[in-house]
């Protein structure tokens, strides 16, 4: 019972990647066949260097979502798409600038972002779980593959912590009298 319980769980996180993936890609792909327009509309709408910004921008939509789907460097790539996609929301999407239908559209965009960046952080949060790269590298037992060549330190002896000498308790001079 256990085992099918943890494949669901497994399976869930699988279909959470690719769907996050399924968000950047076709984006991805439209921005790295025209990164001057993205740098233009960046620049255009306040964001500074925007030539540099649309590049990192695009570099991790298109690297992120692979990532994603292999389950590699979660916290790395979610982190990355994260940044991207609140650069991009924030100065692309500004729905409060617009009127009548132009708004409702830019809301709706900014809001889809909004849950696009929960499932980031879901990801980011929980990991890629065992149908992965990183599960597979981990093993099934969910320990990390000890590295090739190295044999494992004995840890410094420690020194015992010096005891004080016994103490004799001291005679009375009746005592002392009595000896002699």
């Amino acid at each position: 019972m256990g085992e099918d319980r943890g494949a669901g769980i497994n399976g869930i996180l699988l279909l959470n990647r690719l769907l996050l993936a399924g968000c950047f890609l076709p984006v991805a792909i439209g921005r790295l066949s025209n990164i001057s327009g993205l740098a233009a509309a960046l620049t255009l709408k306040g964001m500074p260097y925007g030539d540099a910004v649309a590049t990192m921008i695009v570099l991790a939509e298109v690297f992120g979502p692979l990532a994603l789907i292999f389950g590699f460097a979660p916290r790395l790539s979610a982190s990355a798409l994260i940044v991207a996609l609140v650069v991009t929301t924030g100065t692309l999407h500004r729905f409060w600038d617009y009127g009548g239908l132009n708004r409702q559209a830019e809301q709706a965009v900014f809001l889809s972002h909004l849950g696009v960046l929960a499932g980031l952080l879901f990801y980011g949060v929980t990991g890629p779980g065992a149908w992965s790269w990183q599960g597979w590298w981990r093993g099934l037992n969910g320990k990390a593959k000890p590295a090739k060549g190295r044999k494992k330190q004995p840890s410094r002896p420690r020194t015992p912590k010096p005891r004080p000498a016994p103490t004799r308790p001291v005679a009375d001079e009746d005592e002392l009298a009595d000896a002699a």
